[in-house]
Protein backbone atom coordinates (compact mmCIF):
# COMPACT_ATOMS: atom_id res chain seq x y z
CA UNK A 1 0.00 0.00 0.00
CA UNK A 2 1.28 3.47 -0.86
CA UNK A 3 0.12 6.72 0.70
CA UNK A 4 1.81 9.48 -1.26
CA UNK A 5 2.49 13.17 -0.78
CA UNK A 6 1.96 13.50 2.95
CA UNK A 7 2.72 17.11 3.87
CA UNK A 8 4.98 17.12 6.94
CA UNK A 9 6.63 20.56 6.93
CA UNK A 10 5.86 23.71 4.97
CA UNK A 11 6.06 22.78 1.27
CA UNK A 12 7.92 19.50 1.85
CA UNK A 13 6.36 16.10 1.32
CA UNK A 14 6.98 12.43 1.96
CA UNK A 15 5.68 9.20 0.48
CA UNK A 16 4.67 6.35 2.78
CA UNK A 17 4.98 2.70 1.76
CA UNK A 18 3.21 0.15 3.95
CA UNK A 19 3.74 -3.61 4.25
CA UNK A 20 0.89 -6.10 4.11
CA UNK A 21 0.94 -6.73 7.85
CA UNK A 22 -0.54 -4.32 10.39
CA UNK A 23 2.44 -4.54 12.78
CA UNK A 24 5.80 -3.23 11.63
CA UNK A 25 8.94 -1.22 12.21
CA UNK A 26 8.92 2.10 10.36
CA UNK A 27 11.93 3.58 8.56
CA UNK A 28 12.23 7.29 7.79
CA UNK A 29 14.43 7.30 4.69
CA UNK A 30 16.30 10.23 3.10
CA UNK A 31 17.43 10.27 -0.53
CA UNK A 32 20.91 11.07 -1.81
CA UNK A 33 22.05 13.73 -4.24
CA UNK A 34 24.86 15.60 -2.54
CA UNK A 35 22.43 17.89 -0.67
CA UNK A 36 21.92 19.78 -3.95
CA UNK A 37 19.68 17.48 -6.01
CA UNK A 38 17.56 14.33 -5.80
CA UNK A 39 14.02 13.59 -4.71
CA UNK A 40 12.12 11.15 -2.51
CA UNK A 41 10.93 9.44 -5.68
CA UNK A 42 14.48 8.36 -6.52
CA UNK A 43 14.32 5.81 -3.71
CA UNK A 44 10.98 4.18 -4.48
CA UNK A 45 12.19 0.93 -6.02
CA UNK A 46 14.66 0.38 -3.19
CA UNK A 47 12.14 1.06 -0.42
CA UNK A 48 9.56 -1.23 -2.01
CA UNK A 49 12.04 -4.04 -1.37
CA UNK A 50 12.14 -2.99 2.27
CA UNK A 51 8.34 -3.15 2.52
CA UNK A 52 8.53 -6.74 1.28
CA UNK A 53 10.55 -7.45 4.43
CA UNK A 54 7.71 -6.02 6.52
CA UNK A 55 8.91 -2.45 7.05
CA UNK A 56 6.82 0.66 6.62
CA UNK A 57 9.01 3.23 4.86
CA UNK A 58 8.53 6.99 4.63
CA UNK A 59 10.70 8.65 1.98
CA UNK A 60 11.06 12.34 2.74
CA UNK A 61 12.20 15.40 0.82
CA UNK A 62 14.26 18.10 2.52
CA UNK A 63 15.59 21.56 1.68
CA UNK A 64 18.58 21.52 -0.67
CA UNK A 65 21.64 23.75 -0.49
CA UNK A 66 20.51 25.35 -3.75
CA UNK A 67 17.43 26.60 -1.88
CA UNK A 68 18.44 27.13 1.74
CA UNK A 69 21.62 27.08 3.77
CA UNK A 70 22.80 24.48 6.26
CA UNK A 71 21.40 23.40 8.72
CA UNK A 72 17.88 23.69 7.24
CA UNK A 73 18.22 20.29 5.58
CA UNK A 74 18.95 18.68 8.96
CA UNK A 75 16.06 20.50 10.62
CA UNK A 76 13.74 19.28 7.85
CA UNK A 77 14.95 15.73 8.45
CA UNK A 78 14.18 16.08 12.15
CA UNK A 79 10.68 17.30 11.34
CA UNK A 80 10.13 14.31 9.07
CA UNK A 81 11.02 11.96 11.92
CA UNK A 82 8.70 13.89 14.23
CA UNK A 83 5.84 13.64 11.72
CA UNK A 84 6.19 9.87 11.41
CA UNK A 85 6.53 9.47 15.18
CA UNK A 86 3.27 11.35 15.66
CA UNK A 87 1.25 9.89 12.77
CA UNK A 88 2.40 6.37 11.94
CA UNK A 89 -0.12 4.80 14.36
CA UNK A 90 -2.85 5.79 11.87
CA UNK A 91 -1.55 3.04 9.58
CA UNK A 92 -0.92 0.16 11.99
CA UNK A 93 0.95 -0.83 15.13
CA UNK A 94 4.47 0.56 14.92
CA UNK A 95 6.99 -1.41 16.97
CA UNK A 96 9.65 1.28 16.61
CA UNK A 97 11.16 3.87 14.28
CA UNK A 98 14.46 3.68 12.43
CA UNK A 99 16.20 6.45 10.49
CA UNK A 100 18.21 5.77 7.35
CA UNK A 101 19.41 7.28 4.11
CA UNK A 102 21.72 6.98 1.16
CA UNK A 103 24.78 9.22 0.69
CA UNK A 104 23.53 12.76 1.49
CA UNK A 105 20.56 11.13 3.20
CA UNK A 106 22.99 9.07 5.25
CA UNK A 107 24.79 12.28 6.22
CA UNK A 108 21.46 13.61 7.53
CA UNK A 109 20.94 10.34 9.39
CA UNK A 110 24.32 10.67 11.10
CA UNK A 111 23.69 14.31 11.99
CA UNK A 112 20.42 13.41 13.72
CA UNK A 113 21.99 10.43 15.46
CA UNK A 114 25.10 12.16 16.80
CA UNK A 115 23.87 15.71 17.42
CA UNK A 116 20.94 15.19 19.79
CA UNK A 117 19.86 18.82 19.61
CA UNK A 118 18.11 18.55 16.24
CA UNK A 119 15.64 15.93 17.44
CA UNK A 120 15.42 17.52 20.88
CA UNK A 121 14.19 20.73 19.24
CA UNK A 122 11.18 18.83 17.84
CA UNK A 123 10.51 16.95 21.08
CA UNK A 124 12.30 13.65 20.44
CA UNK A 125 15.00 11.92 22.48
CA UNK A 126 17.40 10.34 19.98
CA UNK A 127 17.23 7.07 21.95
CA UNK A 128 13.56 6.81 20.98
CA UNK A 129 14.92 5.79 17.58
CA UNK A 130 15.49 2.04 17.68
CA UNK A 131 18.07 1.98 14.89
CA UNK A 132 20.16 4.18 12.59
CA UNK A 133 21.41 3.00 9.18
CA UNK A 134 23.92 5.10 7.23
CA UNK A 135 24.55 3.99 3.64
CA UNK A 136 27.79 5.69 2.49
CA UNK A 137 27.31 8.80 4.60
CA UNK A 138 29.98 11.46 5.09
CA UNK A 139 31.03 11.82 8.76
CA UNK A 140 33.14 14.93 8.06
CA UNK A 141 31.72 18.28 6.89
CA UNK A 142 29.73 17.52 3.74
CA UNK A 143 31.71 18.31 0.59
CA UNK A 144 28.92 20.41 -0.92
CA UNK A 145 28.64 22.54 2.20
CA UNK A 146 32.33 23.28 1.67
CA UNK A 147 31.74 24.02 -2.02
CA UNK A 148 28.44 25.89 -2.09
CA UNK A 149 28.48 27.77 1.21
CA UNK A 150 32.17 28.31 1.87
CA UNK A 151 33.72 28.42 -1.59
CA UNK A 152 36.25 25.74 -0.62
CA UNK A 153 37.64 22.74 -2.44
CA UNK A 154 35.11 19.93 -1.82
CA UNK A 155 37.96 17.43 -1.43
CA UNK A 156 39.13 19.14 1.76
CA UNK A 157 38.60 17.28 5.04
CA UNK A 158 36.94 19.43 7.69
CA UNK A 159 35.43 18.57 11.08
CA UNK A 160 33.23 21.34 12.46
CA UNK A 161 29.59 21.97 13.37
CA UNK A 162 28.49 20.61 9.98
CA UNK A 163 30.26 17.28 10.56
CA UNK A 164 28.60 14.33 12.33
CA UNK A 165 32.05 13.36 13.63
CA UNK A 166 32.29 16.71 15.47
CA UNK A 167 29.63 15.54 17.94
CA UNK A 168 31.33 12.31 19.01
CA UNK A 169 32.40 12.68 22.64
CA UNK A 170 31.99 11.11 26.08
CA UNK A 171 28.25 11.85 25.98
CA UNK A 172 27.66 10.12 22.64
CA UNK A 173 24.75 7.75 23.13
CA UNK A 174 22.33 6.07 20.74
CA UNK A 175 20.49 2.78 20.36
CA UNK A 176 21.99 0.85 17.41
CA UNK A 177 24.01 2.27 14.50
CA UNK A 178 24.91 0.48 11.26
CA UNK A 179 27.56 2.16 9.10
CA UNK A 180 27.83 1.00 5.49
CA UNK A 181 30.57 2.05 3.10
CA UNK A 182 32.10 0.60 -0.06
CA UNK A 183 35.46 -0.74 -1.21
CA UNK A 184 35.47 1.82 -4.06
CA UNK A 185 33.50 4.58 -2.35
CA UNK A 186 33.97 8.31 -2.94
CA UNK A 187 37.43 9.73 -2.07
CA UNK A 188 38.14 9.24 1.66
CA UNK A 189 34.58 8.05 2.39
CA UNK A 190 35.66 4.58 3.52
CA UNK A 191 38.42 6.03 5.69
CA UNK A 192 36.04 8.61 7.17
CA UNK A 193 33.62 5.88 8.23
CA UNK A 194 36.45 3.87 9.76
CA UNK A 195 37.45 6.98 11.72
CA UNK A 196 33.87 7.54 12.87
CA UNK A 197 33.63 3.94 14.05
CA UNK A 198 36.97 4.20 15.88
CA UNK A 199 36.06 7.55 17.45
CA UNK A 200 32.78 6.25 18.83
CA UNK A 201 34.48 3.19 20.28
CA UNK A 202 37.22 5.34 21.82
CA UNK A 203 34.63 7.07 24.00
CA UNK A 204 32.26 4.15 24.47
CA UNK A 205 33.60 0.64 23.98
CA UNK A 206 30.09 -0.74 24.58
CA UNK A 207 28.44 1.37 21.88
CA UNK A 208 26.30 -0.74 19.56
CA UNK A 209 27.86 0.45 16.32
CA UNK A 210 28.80 -1.79 13.41
CA UNK A 211 30.77 -1.00 10.26
CA UNK A 212 30.36 -3.08 7.10
CA UNK A 213 32.41 -2.53 3.96
CA UNK A 214 30.47 -3.65 0.89
CA UNK A 215 31.78 -4.41 -2.58
CA UNK A 216 31.45 -1.95 -5.43
CA UNK A 217 31.33 1.79 -5.85
CA UNK A 218 29.47 4.48 -3.90
CA UNK A 219 25.97 3.27 -2.87
CA UNK A 220 26.20 0.25 -5.17
CA UNK A 221 24.38 -1.88 -2.59
CA UNK A 222 21.26 0.29 -2.63
CA UNK A 223 21.46 1.39 -6.25
CA UNK A 224 21.78 -1.83 -8.20
CA UNK A 225 20.09 -5.20 -7.90
CA UNK A 226 22.27 -8.28 -7.43
CA UNK A 227 22.03 -11.74 -8.99
CA UNK A 228 19.14 -12.56 -6.66
CA UNK A 229 17.20 -9.52 -7.91
CA UNK A 230 17.68 -7.94 -4.51
CA UNK A 231 19.59 -4.97 -3.16
CA UNK A 232 22.57 -6.00 -1.04
CA UNK A 233 21.74 -3.30 1.50
CA UNK A 234 18.28 -4.84 1.97
CA UNK A 235 19.95 -8.18 2.74
CA UNK A 236 22.32 -6.49 5.19
CA UNK A 237 19.47 -4.68 6.97
CA UNK A 238 17.50 -7.92 7.26
CA UNK A 239 20.43 -9.71 8.90
CA UNK A 240 21.25 -6.73 11.14
CA UNK A 241 17.68 -6.44 12.39
CA UNK A 242 17.67 -10.12 13.36
CA UNK A 243 20.66 -9.45 15.63
CA UNK A 244 19.13 -6.49 17.46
Amino acid sequence: MEDKNLNFHKDLYMDLFLPEQDEFFAIVYFHGGGLVEGDKGDTHDFVRHLTKLGFAVATANYSLLTEKKFPECVKDAAMAVRYIRDNISRYGRCKGILVSGQSAGAYLTLMLCLNKEYLKEVGIDNKEIVGWISDAGQPTTHFNILKYERGLDPLLQRVDEAAPLYYVNKDTDFSHLLLLTYECDLPNRLEQNKLLMSSIKTFNKEADVELQILKGEHCHGSGQLDEDNEYEVVKVIKEWMHRL
